[in-house]
């Protein structure tokens, strides 16, 4: 008969592997449970609903602070107290709103604006304007004084 190749433990080394095996069990087994799982904070502000507040009137805008729907063509008018001329909805397509600030020799013109693009807000003298939605020949645009 082959003599025994496999060491006999001895009580030390039976102690330090019991010790070593539940040592990895309760890792185990504990893994992940810190109990409350809380949702991550969003990283930026929810967007408005694009029918939230939503008028046709275009000169609801006249303070520079409302949400609109807009066809090409329209334009909004906004009064004294906004630091911007005319907006003027040049094109509604596929591609984006094209919008045109212009007066008083100056005409600024914001291409393709679609809905949730890249960095959200495009400003223009201190007002910010977004396109919530594109529907069809028609598009939901939200104005508002820079930093409201």
């Amino acid at each position: 008969m082959p003599p025994n190749l496999t060491p006999t433990p001895t009580p030390e080394r039976r102690r330090r592997l019991t010790c070593l095996v539940a040592a990895c069990l309760t890792a185990l087994l504990t893994t992940g449970c810190d109990g409350d799982v809380q949702d991550p904070k969003p990283r930026s502000s929810p967007m408005p609903s694009p029918t939230s507040g939503t008028t046709k009137d275009l000169r609801t805008c006249e303070d520079g602070d409302c949400t609109v729907e807009v066809r090409e063509g329209d334009v909004i008018p906004f009064g004294e107290s906004v630091r911007a001329p005319d907006l003027t909805i040049d094109a509604i397509g596929p591609a984006g709103v094209d919008l045109r600030f212009s007066g008083e020799g100056t005409t600024s013109t914001f291409s393709g604006q679609r809905p949730y693009q890249g960095g959200g807000v495009s400003t223009y003298n201190g007002t910010d304007f977004r396109v919530l939605e594109i529907k069809g020949d028609t598009a939901v645009l939200r104005i508002k004084p820079n930093g409201l």
